[in-house]
């Protein structure tokens, strides 16, 4: 009896429903059996002949069905009072013994069923879809890119905790950047006839192609890893805690890596390793500070994962602190990386390729090819690809005879010019802005020139003492001490900056990451409100300030604050997470393209000359001998690559130029995407050319 009862308490703690059921069906097996031992013992007036198998079929309908009682009571008042006693108290206990238990058993069953379906604790069967393990700021902006995609696309997140929180924000993601893009598609219909708009609407309404599930649980559990199928994924995206989350009290950011990123990585990584990953799968973990950079390291020296797998370390303060210092330079490229970092219209992609001539592939392909503008050969694993802008993968393997015109052109010398920057506030990228600044100024500072960057930085006094106030870094003019709610006199000394100085000038207003979420991107806005205040008053009071060389950046990180930054003039926004996230899922699609974006973000001081390629923006005047005629995008290409690399002087350095698109003298900016013969261009001496080029003090 011990060991029974001992077993007894095991069973009901690992298997209760397995317990339940057993009991019920050895309750109601005895039950019907005593019933229908005792209705046929009975042999009562219209019982006489019922054996006991005839009475167990009745009692069983009996409780099924109270109604069946008439088969074995045929008359009511003949039958006798135990009989119709016994069929009332069979079919009285059935119901609640047998078909009550059942039902409340099964209805169980079901709703834990419905419970674990809905939190994500079933196996998933799922191939090409996209993995992310953990949660923060940038995923919804991640998912969020995905729409644009040619294909429909499955996301599966593996969080924490929060499910129907994140499930909610993804959905009003989604919902509001639908009814966004919508909304400007109509617009443009409505002025086409009836069957052209019909047409129009039809082939360019923006339609929910990505379906997600979030399943809240254990990311380090290589069983529910497993569950949501991680080796058949195209790429495993591994995200870090937000800054907001690890800051010290004193507004410092924690150095202490991410633990919980690496072991991640680590169960991820062991899973693929185990050879039955998908081909060309990629693994992306977002890094966040050296040690983790330098424990991941190890980790993929310690994994053999072959051609199954490539682990991608994306070092998110790098790529913000490059790019905010990049636009802050020359910020009329924001709205050209709004679109190329995107899925949306132009877009970059990669393209295998057999050869180490970059500049005869160029030639060889604007000869057949009007739908992709080829830009540069990257070498990665032994392996050659090119990378394109165009408008779809598909579009690069277009073909057609292209119809030349006769345009031609001359090329100037790109000639840089010294800008000043007045960087507001701070974040958690501070230093890889002062970086990429110094790598800035390395890169264009030729022998006997003038440094070409001037930079002076406005923050609290906190802050400021934290950074040293900048003193480590030779081209900050000065720093300015701030009190955000006490600012109109702080930001009087503004004047002198920019309406004193002959360099055009760019405001980037940092917003403060560490921040909780009901507060983000305050601080950033009230600078905001204050500054265009303050320089709205000032060309009040100087009507003839040439303002076309003064620019407003502010990040932000919510894309909800994006109108409010719109409704200012000379301000755009850069919506750092949605940026981040971008890159992040691109890469995932296509690893080889993270080579191309860390160089077309780098400023590659180490290099003779600083030379590196990336688009830049140069006045038409300048970088033409005589503006060009109007012409097709596909001719204003081909004619610039040629000049490029067939004149005397760039035929010996071979720099090639290729032209991305152009934005107007009032501020119009144009991407070439899709038939490049279809799109005419008509430029203007003061308009800009988006020139894809080598960039350094080593120009033609």
């Amino acid at each position: 009896m011990k060991k029974f009862r001992g077993w007894f308490s095991v069973q009901v703690a690992q298997h209760p429903n397995r317990v339940v059921l057993v009991f019920i069906i050895l309750f109601n097996v005895l039950f019907i059996t005593v019933s229908a031992a005792v209705i046929s013992s009975l042999s009562l007036s219209g019982t006489e002949k019922m054996n006991f198998f005839h009475a167990a079929y009745y009692t069983v309908t009996m409780i099924l069905d109270a109604g069946c009682i008439e088969a074995v009571i045929t008359d009511i008042g003949t039958a006798g009072v135990a009989l119709t006693l016994t069929c009332l108290a069979v079919i009285i206990i059935g119901m609640i013994t047998f078909t009550g238990a059942v039902i409340g058993y099964l209805t169980n069953i079901l709703n834990n069923f419905i419970e674990n379906a809905s939190a994500g604790n079933t196996r998933l069967y799922l191939s090409n879809h996209t993995v992310i393990l953990n949660w923060n700021a940038k995923a919804p902006e991640i998912v969020n890119d995905l729409l644009y995609s040619d294909n429909k696309e499955m996301v599966v997140a593996l969080v924490k905790s929060g499910r129907d929180d994140i499930k909610k924000e993804i959905e009003e993601r989604l919902y509001l950047t639908i009814e966004k893009e919508n909304a400007l598609v109509r617009q443009k219909a409505q002025t086409m006839p009836f069957f052209a708009r019909r047409r129009y609407l039809k082939n360019n309404k923006l339609g929910n192609n990505v379906s997600f599930i979030v399943i809240e649980g254990n990311i380090f559990s290589q069983k529910q890893l497993r569950d949501i199928r991680i080796d058949a994924a195209k790429s495993v995206i591994i995200l870090s805690t937000d800054p907001s989350e690890s800051a010290a009290e004193d507004g410092s950011y924690a150095d202490e890596g991410s633990p919980q990123a690496v072991k991640a990585l680590m169960q991820a990584a062991d899973i693929v390793a185990a050879g039955k990953a998908a081909q060309h799968q990629t693994i992306i973990i977002e890094i966040t500070d050296v040690w983790t950079y330098d424990i991941v390291q190890r980790i993929i020296r310690g994994k053999e994962l072959g051609d199954k797998c490539n682990i991608v370390l994306f070092s998110v303060e790098e790529f913000l602190g490059q790019l905010l210092a990049q636009l802050s330079i020359t910020p009329q490229m924001t709205a050209v990386y709004d679109d190329l970092f995107s899925n949306k219209g132009a877009a970059i992609y990669t393209e295998p390729v057999k050869t180490d001539d970059e500049i005869g592939y160029i030639r060889e392909y604007l000869a057949a090819h009007t739908n992709a503008i080829p830009l540069t050969l990257l070498t990665q694993h032994g392996e050659s690809c090119f990378c394109f802008a165009a408008e779809t993968q598909k579009s690069i393997q277009n073909k057609q005879k292209p119809n030349r015109t006769s345009c031609s052109v001359k090329l100037n010398s790109i000639q840089s010019e010294c800008k000043r920057v007045i960087m507001v506030g701070h974040n958690s990228q501070v230093e890889e802005i002062m970086h990429s600044y110094e790598a800035y100024i390395a890169s264009q500072s030729c022998q006997g020139q003038s440094s070409p960057l001037k930079v002076t930085v406005m923050d609290a006094a906190d802050n400021l003492k934290r950074m040293g106030h900048y003193r480590r870094y030779a081209f900050v003019e000065e720093t300015i001490e701030v009190d955000i709610y006490h600012v109109e006199k702080t930001f009087e000394k503004m004047g002198r900056l920019l309406f004193q100085t002959p360099e055009p000038t760019c405001i980037l207003i940092l917003s403060d990451d560490t921040q909780l979420d009901e507060n983000a991107d305050s601080s950033a806005l009230m600078y905001l409100a204050y500054i265009q205040d303050f320089i709205k008053e000032m060309l009040r009071k100087n009507p003839g300030y040439d303002k076309s060389g003064l620019k407003t950046i502010v990040e932000i990180t919510d894309p909800g604050h994006y109108d409010i930054v719109r409704g200012y003039d000379m301000a755009d926004a850069v919506i750092s997470n949605r940026f981040t996230g971008n890159i992040i899922i691109q890469i995932g699609e296509k690893e080889a393209i993270h080579e191309f974006y860390k160089e077309l973000l780098r400023y590659d001081a180490d290099q003779p000359g600083g030379l590196s390629k990336k688009p830049q923006l140069v006045k038409v005047s300048s970088f033409f001998t005589q503006t060009p005629p109007p012409c097709t995008a596909y001719d204003l290409v081909c004619a610039v690559f040629e000049a490029s690399v067939s004149s005397a002087e760039g035929a010996q350095k071979r720099y090639p130029a290729l032209v991305l698109g152009y934005v107007k003298a009032d501020g119009e900016t144009v991407i070439f995407s899709g038939d490049l013969s279809e799109i005419n261009v008509s430029l203007e001496a003061e308009d800009r050319v988006i020139v894809y080029t080598d960039f350094g003090c080593q120009t033609r």
